[in-house]
């Protein structure tokens, strides 16, 4: 009995023999390594290329962070109104002076509140003299 055979049948035509001698199978395992290495190589080029956009992201939003708190800080300095300052003369009442101060849209009771508030005031009793403090909305 034959240990290698040459015999080739005329019905299967993509039927290779391989021999010990024979170098078609040496080619088609480089043919395949190489197309692995190719795949492999363009799936590392993608995978880097994944991890410069992943590092773009937390880059921008470090950056956004940074820019969106800046804001706040320095919007808030700006965006304070200044109180003004009046002196009590003789006769005034927090409700006259609530009444010629505050917006036209504002309840003079809550104005009286924010006035009380702003001065520290305990109650309503003022003097002639005193310093208060106008809310400005």
């Amino acid at each position: 009995m034959l240990k290698y055979s040459t015999y080739n049948s005329i019905y299967n035509e993509d039927v290779k023999v391989s021999t010990p001698g024979n170098p078609t199978t040496h080619i088609q395992v480089t043919k395949l390594k190489d197309q692995i290495l190719g795949r492999l190589t363009k799936f590392a080029s993608l995978s880097r290329q994944v991890s410069i956009i992943k590092l773009a992201l937390v880059l921008l939003l470090v950056i956004s962070g940074f820019t969106v708190v800046g804001n706040v800080f320095a919007g808030s300095v700006s965006l304070m109104k200044q109180d003004k300052r009046i002196v009590v003369e003789r006769g005034d009442t927090l409700w006259s002076i609530a009444l010629s101060h505050k917006p036209e849209d504002m309840k003079t009771a809550v104005y009286i509140e924010g006035i009380m508030k702003t001065n520290h005031l305990e109650n309503s009793a003022i003097k002639a003299g005193d310093i208060l403090i106008i809310p400005v909305y």
